[in-house]
């Protein structure tokens, strides 16, 4: 069964036409032979023309694809905006991405699309084959000349690094605010499809010769054949010195709309250059004049006129059946608006043309991803809104709160004041560093007091023999940490780590140093039992440590985190790695300085 656009509008228009030429062919076979060769190059012109003509939609197809992610809002915003932290970063990337991936799947000629920025320089781990740095673009031969004199250009058939492919690109310039290059997009198109393309236009059908795609300057951008099946041509390109460009020979690079007899090893061969299309690109062909005058001899100048009227006839049948066939794609565009208001719920039917039936299918696809995608957006908005509670219960700590404030109850009933007075005031200490006036991160005397507080608390409310010891240079007190994060796990040493309902001696020691890939390391250890032989991190269930973590993936990236391990002999040490701050990072209103 025929479903194929192509297939369905070549056999009407053929069998149409046929209708009208098959009784008049054979009688006016030998008529046509008077035409002249300038009459049947200017016909075959006319052709090419038209041919440059239908190429422009799909150079202009590729072309806008560029040209719209280079101005897309979300890009302009991403680059016009500083980049704060990792995260910012991952999450623009993952913009980015989503954004070529949604182009790619509304532009079905384009196999891949590159961006090239060096905005994540400093996240060296972000780039992959869909987001590169501009130097892995700048290390091209053909870069530096072309970029240096145009925002946007095509690049002829080269090989793809990434996708080690034979691929022919579109590159546009990305500006910032400022009109500053941010970046480069890239769209390849394989080099085979784009020859697919020119095969399939009228002229190629009616011919069968070689077609060479010059861009602006008489470029080379495309040929259909390989270039010794043809060596006339060797005659009328040359190669660039240390460029992968080749251009047409400076006698014929000004030529447009013209046709000329050339000659080669006593052979004659029709040259075509059609006239600039809309993007000013030509198309070449070569035609050996034997071959032209052999298809061509005997016909008449009744043919030419047969011919015509019956073209003219078959004009009302073809656009009647055309109208038909394009009624998908007024309901698509439709479609298209309705999505561009922010309806996502828009469906298109299936078609029986099996092109419409592909694209209905990704359009469907596409508003059900862009669906999904919001979806997740809102969701990740969630889990980072509860991050910040659980930050937040953590700072106040109200299990520890009411421990407290029930002691002091009952201190107060035992008439102790002076023991009551200095419980009450470290309580005050904690609460007034907990809070710090809304602050996420404080210098690390202000932490150690903090801990020293809660120890000091501790002794009062223990009957254990409690030993608390810090080991912390006062060249590191001055630096910056997210705040309470030495705290939970000195309570949780002390809560898990012994058993309270016997005489023990409890040992916890704070220290810090600088290692050699300049980190801040804070380790606390005491002298429990340690950890089971198969505990891991996945079976903590308070919020404390999980806060913890959570804070400083968010606050200081992911190569920072919190390791815990039993020691050698007995107890647990846990070491806290940071980066080193001489500052406070963030404003009182959350925004990194």
């Amino acid at each position: 069964m025929i479903r194929k656009l192509k297939t369905l509008m070549v056999i009407c228009f053929v069998l149409v036409n046929a209708l009208f030429l098959a009784g008049a062919s054979y009688a006016s076979y030998r008529y046509f032979f008077n035409f002249t060769s300038d009459e049947i190059s200017e016909t075959k012109l006319s052709l090419l023309n038209e041919s440059a003509n239908k190429l422009s939609a799909f150079i202009q197809n590729i072309s806008e694809a560029g040209t719209f992610i280079a101005i897309d809002g979300t890009v302009q915003e991403i680059f016009g905006e500083k980049l704060e932290d990792p995260y910012r970063a991952l999450l623009e990337r993952n913009d980015l991405k989503n954004l070529v991936q949604n182009i790619s799947s509304l532009k079905e000629e384009v196999y891949t699309i590159e961006l090239y920025t060096d905005r994540y320089q400093a996240y060296p781990y972000l780039y992959d084959p869909t987001i590169q740095p501009i130097s892995s673009l700048q290390e091209k031969a053909w870069f530096a000349p072309f970029i240096e004199n145009v925002d946007n250009g095509w690049v002829p058939k080269h090989t793809s690094k990434w996708l080690n492919r034979e691929v022919i690109s579109y590159i546009h310039r990305i500006l910032d605010q400022r009109g500053n290059t941010a970046g480069y997009v890239k769209i390849n198109v394989l080099a085979d499809n784009f020859l697919d393309y020119l095969i399939d236009t009228d002229l190629y059908e009616e011919i069968k010769e070689p077609f060479v795609l010059l861009n602006t300057g008489g470029k080379v951008i495309a040929e259909t054949h390989p270039r010794t099946e043809f060596p006339v041509l060797h005659d009328l390109i040359r190669k660039e010195k240390n460029s992968i460009y080749e251009t047409l020979l400076p006698e014929y690079d000004n030529l447009a709309n013209h046709h000329q007899l050339i000659r080669k090893d006593n052979e004659y061969f029709l040259l075509l250059i059609s006239e600039p299309n809309y993007e000013q690109w030509r198309l070449l062909q070569v035609i050996p004049v034997d071959e032209l005058y052999a298809e061509m001899k005997g016909l008449g100048f009744f043919v030419l006129i047969i011919g015509l009227v019956a073209i003219v006839l078959s004009i009302p049948i073809v656009y009647g059946i055309g109208r038909w066939i394009t009624i998908p794609i007024t309901q698509m565009v439709q479609g298209m608006n309705e999505v561009k208001k922010g309806r996502f719920d828009v469906k298109m039917n299936h078609h029986y043309i099996e092109e419409y039936d592909i694209l209905a299918e990704n359009f469907n696809r596409m508003t059900k991803d862009l669906a999904t995608l919001l979806s997740e957006l809102e969701k990740e908005n969630i889990f980072r809104r509860e991050a910040e509670v659980r930050a937040l219960q953590s700072q106040i700590m109200p299990h520890f709160l009411y421990n407290t404030l029930d002691m002091i109850k009952w201190k107060s009933l035992d008439h102790d004041a002076e023991t009551v007075s200095e419980m009450v005031n470290k309580l005050s200490k904690m609460l007034r560093i907990g809070l710090s006036g809304g602050l996420k991160f404080i210098r690390l005397r202000d932490e150690l007091e903090h801990a020293k507080c809660f120890m000091d608390i501790q002794k009062q409310r223990l009957k254990q023999s409690i030993y608390y010891q810090v080991r912390v240079p006062a060249s590191l007190k001055d630096l910056y940490i997210p705040k309470i994060i030495i705290q939970p796990f000195i309570e949780n040493s002390i809560k898990y780590g012994y058993d309270l309902d016997k005489e023990v001696e409890i040992h916890l020691t704070v220290s810090a140093m600088i290692e050699e890939a300049n980190i801040l390391k804070l380790t606390v250890t005491d002298n429990g039992h340690g950890l089971p032989d198969d505990w891991n991190e996945n079976q903590v269930n308070g919020i404390g440590i999980r806060n913890v973590k959570e804070r400083i993936w968010m606050y200081c990236g992911d190569e920072f985190d919190v390791e815990i391990s039993n020691l050698p002999d007995n107890g647990v040490k846990v070491d806290i790695l940071l980066p080193i701050l001489k500052e406070e990072p963030y404003t009182k209103n959350g925004v990194r300085r």
